[in-house]
């Protein structure tokens, strides 16, 4: 029978049991009687369990095995001392967040710190309508009084002992002073309420200025409903604590002190017995007001965790209907709805708690006053007019207390919600947008040096070691390889919105760890795979970004170039056309030729192509694949194509082959690589089984090289003619013809394209099926 304590060591627990926070606290094993016959006896599961103070719980190992041979001397316990240091820290933790929550509530308030005129505008009005609503109670006193002393008197006859007013004239006066009061309190709402939408409205501004300038690595640690729900949900927290309740805070106090003011000018005694109920009233608001901040907090963060759900559902509702997943998607929405509810009634229970007990500590105090004021009426020490208007200053200052109760409450919720705004603006990123040097565009020389990389959520998963490759300026360079091994962290690199962990990355010969991101974004353009467009109209989204405001003829050439001027002409507000969130009213090739344009118009130095042509058909990836064509043998930019398709890789000059260990396998001519079999581009096409460029991909580009020929001998016998001709009229009216003829010619080339796209649609559904009756 073992009775008794045996050291956590002597069981042979593994370390990293010990490792967990909960089981490196427990001092001891406790038995409860059990039996093993053997000196090697398997204690089953049920029967084992650890106690220890520390936790406070009983934890259950599932085995181990126990050599009752030996006896544990009770000297080989540890010692109290973590404990004790556990509660030290506790309480540290303690007092770090209270000042955490005072320093937030400043935080706050400071905000207002631009509008201080409005403010003390708004706080003398707010004194004034106090000063003359807290006087109702003595006036109600005096009246008692006179009305007692003068029993059986006309009303017109009665006198008021303040300056010897007749009563209808003291009451005309007041009813005066009245109205003053509800203007000044109409004047100090309108003020405050503007005061708070201004605070607030900085503070969303801000908030969303930094989260703009945030790096990626925010991004991938913060889901978008969360950052939704912060600047929606808790701003509109922040707004109620900084509007109504901080008026009605401030009316509180105002009232609280002008009341005290006048009951102790009423009676001394009453005054003094009031104070012994003020000590209680201020523990429960000291200790609810954290719980309630605490239990705020949470709501919102559960708020932001149903806003993340939500938002991943629509985003993706194409997807979950596809799956028929409906059922699926509504259970985890309901999870997160009762996750809110056990928060709110959390919340609900502790401001019950809250508001009852300072009601029943109100109620004692008024029955209090009540019964010592009648006994002064009774010794003479009190007149019957001056009992009432205490009675009515300790409602009064009551409500005044609750109100201030209330206003911590409420000030502590918008603490907490306030807290995860400023957690948004405290944040520096580690790759300031707005620091470094300025970029000095030249050619557009790309070159890595031995450049490491893991994404800073996936340490321990590294993508690129020592990776090196040089690209020529002007050229174009296609980076292939398998799936998942970094061809499109090589954009993210040259964008910079990661540093590589080890190595350089030049453009120029300019270190780009040590360039102003934004004056490196500017020069260089990029097309995704998936295509982002915003709500406005296609002139918005071409020229988006854009530090200049183009013409309309930029505007209507780079959108020719990208061979997308026709379908753009058909809308019935053209280039004004609205294209509704995430461009929902184009199709996936329309807003691919709107994202390549839009990265044209930039005249980029660096030309980044990332599955550019993945969103199009066949027939219209040869239509851009000429256009990228034709920017190749310009030698204007810099063409970086990442891409899988060999419709795509056959237009690049010059292949990177990556390996699965994301470094180069190897590098050069795409047709002296593709010739060679036993190239590391030839087996990765093949492994992929890679089409090659369909027929009617071929003679749409052959259609368009043709009209690009036929324009450029037009243009050319047209110049001739000008220059032969002498007659300054017909020569200008010949340079006014030039563009038109040059734009139908782009147009024609568009029609071509329509017809063979239209074609090949036929030929490639050539059977036609007849639904069933």
């Amino acid at each position: 029978m073992l009775n008794g304590r045996l050291p956590l060591l002597r069981l042979g627990i593994c370390r990293n049991m010990l490792s967990r926070p909960r089981l490196a606290k427990l001092p001891s094993i406790r038995f409860r009687s059990l039996v093993t016959p053997s000196s090697s006896q398997l204690i089953p599961l049920s029967r084992l369990c650890l106690r220890s103070p520390a936790v406070g719980k009983s934890l259950i190992l599932q085995s181990f095995r126990c050599n009752s041979s030996k006896t544990v001397p009770e000297t080989s316990l540890p010692s109290a001392s973590p404990i004790s240091k556990g509660s030290a820290r506790s309480a540290h933790a303690k007092e770090q967040s209270k000042t955490d929550d005072y320093k937030d509530i400043i935080r706050l308030f400071m905000l207002a710190k631009r509008d201080w005129k409005l403010l003390l505008t708004a706080i003398l009005l707010l004194t004034i309508s106090c000063s003359i609503g807290m006087s109702i109670p003595k006036v109600i006193g005096i009246v008692l009084d006179t009305l007692k002393t003068s029993s059986g008197s006309d009303f017109f006859d009665l006198k008021i002992p303040i300056f010897s007013l007749p009563l209808y004239e003291f009451l005309s006066f007041f009813t005066v002073a009245l109205l003053i009061g509800c203007a000044a309190n109409f004047g100090r709402f309108i003020l405050l309420r503007i005061l708070s939408e201004r605070v607030v409205a900085r503070l969303r501004a801000n908030v969303i200025k930094k989260t703009l300038h945030q790096d990626a690595e925010f991004f991938d640690n913060h889901k978008v409903g969360d950052l939704i729900s912060r600047l929606g949900s808790d701003a509109y927290v922040v707004s109620r604590s900084m509007t109504q309740k901080v008026s009605d805070g401030v009316k509180a106090l105002i009232c609280g002190v002008v009341g005290v003011g006048m009951m102790c000018s009423l009676s001394p005694q009453l005054s003094i017995l009031l104070l012994f109920f003020t000590p209680p009233v201020l523990f429960s608001a000291s200790v609810f007001g954290k719980q309630i901040r605490n239990t705020s907090k949470d709501l919102q963060e559960a708020t932001g965790q149903l806003t993340r759900v939500a938002e991943e559902q629509l985003s993706g509702i194409k997807t979950v209907q596809s799956f028929v997943a409906e059922g699926n998607e509504l259970s985890r929405y309901n999870v997160a709805i009762r996750d809110i509810f056990q928060v709110g009634k959390t919340a609900a229970f502790t401001n019950a708690k809250f508001f009852t007990t300072t009601s029943l500590l109100g109620d004692l105090s008024f029955l209090t006053v009540l019964a010592y004021g009648s006994y002064l009426v009774l010794q003479s020490q009190l007149s019957i007019g001056d009992l009432t208007a205490f009675m009515l200053y300790t409602e009064y200052t009551g409500n005044a207390v609750f109100g201030l109760s209330t206003f911590y409450s409420e000030i502590m919720q918008g603490a907490g919600a306030a807290s995860r705004l400023f957690e948004l603006t405290d944040r520096k990123p580690s790759i300031s947008p707005t620091v470094g040097h300025k970029y000095k565009p030249d050619r557009g020389v790309i070159e890595f040096k031995d450049v490491s990389f893991s994404y800073p959520t996936r340490p321990s998963v590294q993508i690129f070691k020592n990776l090196n490759f040089k690209i020529a300026p002007g050229s174009s360079v296609c980076i292939v390889g398998p799936s998942g091994r970094g061809k499109s962290t090589i954009a993210l690199l040259l964008l910079r919105y990661y540093n590589p962990t080890t190595g350089t990355i030049t453009i120029d010969n300019q270190d780009i760890s040590k360039l102003n991101c934004k004056s490196l974004r500017r020069h260089i353009g990029i097309v995704q795979q998936e295509p982002v467009l915003m709500s406005g109209t296609i002139r918005d989204n071409i020229t988006y970004g854009l530090t200049y405001t183009p013409t309309k003829e930029e505007i209507r050439s780079v959108a020719k170039q990208c061979f997308c001027h026709n379908f753009i002409t058909k809308f019935p507000n053209t280039y004004d056309t609205v294209i509704g969130p995430h461009g929902t009213l184009l199709s996936g090739g329309q807003k691919q030729r709107i994202a390549i344009a839009r990265a044209l118009i930039k005249k980029p130095t660096i030309l980044i192509l990332d599955e550019a042509t993945s969103a199009l058909d066949v027939e219209s990836e040869g239509a851009i694949n000429y256009t990228f064509g034709q920017l190749m043998k310009s030698k204007s930019m810099t063409i970086v194509s990442i891409a899988h398709r060999l419709s795509t890789i056959r237009r690049s000059e010059n292949v990177i082959v990556l390996g699965h260990d994301g470094s180069v396998v190897e590098m050069g001519k795409f047709k002296e690589l593709y010739a060679n079999p036993t190239s590391a581009l030839s087996q990765l096409l093949n492994e992929k089984a890679a089409p090659g460029p369909s027929d009617q991909q071929l003679q749409i580009e052959k259609v368009i090289e043709k009209e690009d020929l036929n324009e450029s001998k037009e243009h050319d016998d047209q110049k001739k003619d000008d220059n032969d001709d002498n007659d300054n009229n017909h020569d200008n009216d010949s340079n006014n013809q030039s563009p038109e003829t040059k734009d139908n010619n782009s147009d024609d080339i568009e029609k071509s394209v329509e017809h063979l796209l239209k074609d090949a649609a036929k030929e490639a559904n050539p059977i036609k099926i007849t639904p069933q009756p």
